[in-house]
């Protein structure tokens, strides 16, 4: 995993603020748009909260566009903090994808070609178009993999830029290992494809960084070892009567293979006697 890809995830992620309300984050919404208007201090046009946030979404898409991007799973990292960002915004009532693109995307392609640049419409349907799977994936449920990538992120960025000085390295390491073996034991995450995809992937970039970066510090040393991805039991129950069903077919298939044999010996016995009783009896006459 690139640093410049945590980088952007990192840089980008700051700067839509939060709020606390009744002990519930919210995207600041008043503050973020303020930034985002025609006019100064919030005057003027301000654009929506959608356009703002596809304009974070396609600014890191481009920011990455070149050897990163070509790998599949960067572009789905980047559509998991779309989900996570999404997700915090709860008032909004944004269950998948396929939610935003009706109620933010659909209507706002002036808006959004104003804020991210001409054609930029385009490109964020073609970069969702190309990824129909996700239009119906639940947002809550793909957000539970966000904590383990800010938590990989972190490793990654703290290490480069840090190096012999980053002192918390083990127990970073350790926290994201934590996270990973909770989603582990989460069958509604290692039952899904997808997730189960983005698991894994998760897992590579995570070895990569013990035998890459990890050795640019001194700290990261004694490293968790992280699991391997755990099968939903009713996959394991289908393979293993899988398993289970091939000896009794086999024995099934011989049994009846043997049976067949059988007959076929008697019939050709018969066969046989009949012939010794047909020479017998010319031998009298």
């Amino acid at each position: 995993m690139p640093y410049n890809a945590c980088k952007a995830i990192n840089g980008y992620d700051k700067q839509i603020p939060l709020k606390v309300n009744n002990s519930r984050l919210f995207i600041d919404l008043n503050n973020i748009q303020n930034q985002y208007c025609t006019g100064e201090n919030g005057n003027g046009e301000c654009f929506p909260y959608g356009a703002i946030i596809s304009y974070f979404f396609i600014k890191m898409l481009k920011y990455m566009n070149g050897d990163d991007l070509k790998y599949k799973k960067f572009a789905e990292y980047i559509i998991l903090w779309l989900f996570y960002k999404l997700n915090q915004q709860t008032e909004n009532e944004i269950s998948n994808i396929s939610d935003f693109q009706k109620k933010y995307i659909k209507d706002n392609e002036n808006h959004i070609d104003k804020i991210n640049g001409e054609g930029s419409y385009i490109s964020y349907n073609d970069i969702i178009n190309k990824k129909q799977y996700l239009m119906s994936i639940d947002i809550k449920e793909m957000t539970k993999l966000y904590a383990p990538l800010k938590s990989l992120c972190k490793l990654y960025t703290e290490c480069n830029e840090k190096k012999e000085n980053y002192t918390s390295c083990s127990q970073d390491a350790k926290d994201f290992a934590k996270h990973f073996e909770g989603l582990n034991q989460d069958y509604n995450i290692t039952g899904n494809n997808l997730f189960r995809e983005i698991l894994f992937n998760l897992s590579t970039d995570y070895d990569d960084f013990k035998n890459e970066c990890a050795k640019n510090c001194s700290s990261c040393n004694d490293l968790p070892t992280l699991p391997k991805i755990k099968t939903p039991p009713s996959k394991l129950i289908t393979v293993l009567l899988i398993f289970a069903a091939i000896p009794i077919s086999l024995g099934i298939a011989y049994k009846y293979s043997l049976f067949g044999f059988d007959k076929r010996f008697q019939r050709h016995d018969i066969r046989n006697r009949l012939k010794k009783i047909k020479r017998k009896m010319c031998i009298n006459i």
